[in-house]
């Protein structure tokens, strides 16, 4: 495992989601574990140039066949050992869910299956590749334990968590070739099912996950200078998600979730399920893609588009607070 500092944060921020996943399971590699390596024709995508270099025993490629893929990986998993299965989110949510549901739901096999690319980041592909409603299928699919790592060393944390975790985890991957640093000191624990506080505040809590938690931030401080109290969550795993830290905030004034992903079913979604069982419970305001098909376009044209961009995000929120 590398040892973990700025240089480390910097040098995982410029490898990419992929990349950094590609390092980590190096690295895991070079500790000594056992795992097998499971593509659909994207190896070289998913980091795996070491892997297949160093350790050619421990990586299968089924070609351009999802499906197979995670039959393959069930077969590989039988035998004890953790498998990574890696292709894009959208076809490793919605053209395997069948699959997924069998291996890794009613099985619960040992799979780590990593949906590369998720969220809006191949927006210039249109629907076919982006914004995949990988969460919503996911959390339909009981007992899979579903990851958001928001930059590269939460990415490099989160594997490591899912290898030593024993049942399938599905890991969604945003972001591109060049991630924005959003802890910005290695030294803390990623522990699957338990949030991470990044930044303290009173009036509105901001709950997000994956790489658009950098939008957030700009937003927290453009609220920050208009006197608004911030608290900001990152909400790496979806499920199960963090009961205890929405318990102790469900007094606040606002609660804002904000994901690149559908709202149906997405990580707000969620949130408001768990709430509304409760009595006390906070006014939420929800933050994403609204049931349509993005337009293609670049990343930032479509978080545009759908209201996500920093200065739309502290619009919106100022509007829920009744603020001219």
């Amino acid at each position: 495992m590398l040892l973990m500092d700025k240089k480390v944060i910097r040098f995982l921020a410029r490898m990419g989601a992929r990349g950094s996943l590609g390092q980590a399971l190096f690295d895991y590699a070079a500790d000594d574990n056992d795992f097998f390596a499971v593509s659909a024709d994207l190896a070289h995508a998913s980091g795996y140039d070491r892997i297949i270099k160093n350790y050619p025993e421990r990586f299968v490629d089924v070609g351009i066949a999802e499906q197979n893929l995670i039959g393959v990986s069930g077969g590989l998993a039988k035998s004890g050992i953790p498998v990574v299965a890696t292709t894009w989110a959208m076809f490793a949510s919605a053209r395997v869910a069948d699959q997924v549901r069998n291996f890794m739901g009613y099985m619960q096999l040992n799979i780590k299956l990593v949906g590369m690319d998720s969220g809006l980041i191949q927006s210039r592909f249109s629907y076919s590749h982006a914004n995949p409603p990988d969460i919503s299928i996911m959390r339909a699919i009981p007992g899979i334990v579903i990851l958001s790592p928001c930059d590269g060393i939460e990415i490099y944390k989160a594997v490591y968590a899912a290898m030593k975790f024993k049942g399938p985890v599905y890991i969604r991957l945003t972001g591109g070739d060049l991630l924005p640093i959003i802890h910005r000191d290695s030294d803390f624990e990623f522990k699957i099912g338990k949030a991470i506080t990044i930044k303290e505040g009173d009036d509105v809590v901001f709950i997000s996950c994956g790489t658009i938690l950098s939008n957030v931030l700009k937003a927290a401080d453009m609220l920050e200078n208009m006197n608004i109290s911030v608290k900001i969550i990152d909400m790496h795993t979806i499920s199960p998600l963090d009961i205890d830290i929405l318990d102790e905030i469900s007094n606040c004034k606002l609660l804002v979730t904000v994901e690149e992903h559908l709202l149906q079913g997405g990580l707000g979604s969620a949130i408001a399920e768990y709430y509304i069982q409760k009595k006390i419970r906070p006014q939420q305001l929800m933050l994403g893609v609204n049931n349509i098909y993005t337009q293609p376009g670049t990343i930032n044209f479509v978080q545009e588009k759908m209201g996500l961009l920093p200065e739309q995000i502290v619009v919106a929120v100022k509007g829920k607070l009744n603020i001219i």
